[in-house]
């Protein structure tokens, strides 16, 4: 029997960070790393990238999702690095837009000051800006294009333990296609709880009181976000591969 995404499975994703014996340490090593990763670029961030893999991996393998050991520092870098890459290609498109568009803006804006025609002036800005709008709107729909595919060929990536395997294109849309309304649903409790933190986080920010306090959450938020989000995807995949499966063998019954 293929599982669903129910409310008491969504429950226990929701609190499996929080579960076992050794969570409390295993919790804080993950989000120091996030943490330092404020401070040292990328490199911290790889082994968090790892980790988040392996908990992914569990998914996919049907195992309970629980925290596993900071133990294999070469194993949680190695697939960190796999990960980063299919990250990186899935929003490299939409990175270079905005970067792009905020270069040129940028540039326009220094050519304004020096540019002693007002006329000239007039028509720079109104360029500069209509690309730079246009910018936006390209690099953020390239982005979102990115993103939609990007659990499923983490997953796959994690099943497979390959990089190619995160950009096996027709197999992606089989797995989604096979299964859209669970892969919807774990996109919507995703984006729901990114929305909640959100939401938390500019209540936090406007109590004067409290706003020292965004420094310190944002690492283990980011940290929990991120573990929640690769059980539920991981089960998603799994899921769509068994539906996957019993497409191909219901036709083999049929013809016998």
């Amino acid at each position: 029997m293929i599982e669903s995404t129910d409310t008491r499975s969504l429950k226990a994703l929701f609190s499996f960070p929080f579960q076992g014996r050794d969570w409390p340490g295993r919790f804080l090593v993950g989000s120091l790393l996030i943490a330092a990763g404020y401070i040292i670029p990328i490199i911290p961030l790889i082994f968090v990238l790892g980790y988040v893999l392996q908990v992914l991996r569990q998914a996919v393998e049907g195992q309970e999702p629980a925290l596993p050991a900071w133990d294999n520092w070469g194993k949680l870098g190695g697939d960190g690095l796999r990960l980063f890459a299919v990250t990186l290609i899935y929003t490299l498109p939409g990175a270079i837009v905005f970067i792009g568009g905020f270069l040129i803006y940028f540039l326009g804006i220094f050519g304004l000051s020096a540019s002693g025609n007002s006329d000239a002036a007039g028509l720079l800005f109104l360029f500069v800006l209509g690309f730079f709008l246009l910018a936006l709107f390209v690099g953020m729909a390239l982005l979102i294009l990115g993103l939609i595919p990007l659990p499923m060929a983490a997953a796959n990536l994690a099943a497979q333990g390959r990089v190619g395997a995160g950009f096996q294109v027709g197999e992606l849309n089989r797995l989604i296609g096979a299964n859209k309304l669970g892969y919807l649903v774990a996109w919507v409790v995703t984006l729901g709880l990114y929305a909640l933190w959100s939401l938390g986080a500019t209540l936090i920010y406007y109590t004067m009181c409290l706003c020292g306090l965004l420094p310190l959450l944002a690492a283990p938020v980011a940290f929990y976000l991120g573990l929640v989000g690769a059980a539920l995807f991981g089960r998603t995949y799994r899921e769509s591969r068994a539906l996957l499966a019993a497409r191909t063998v219901t036709p083999q019954t049929n013809e016998a």
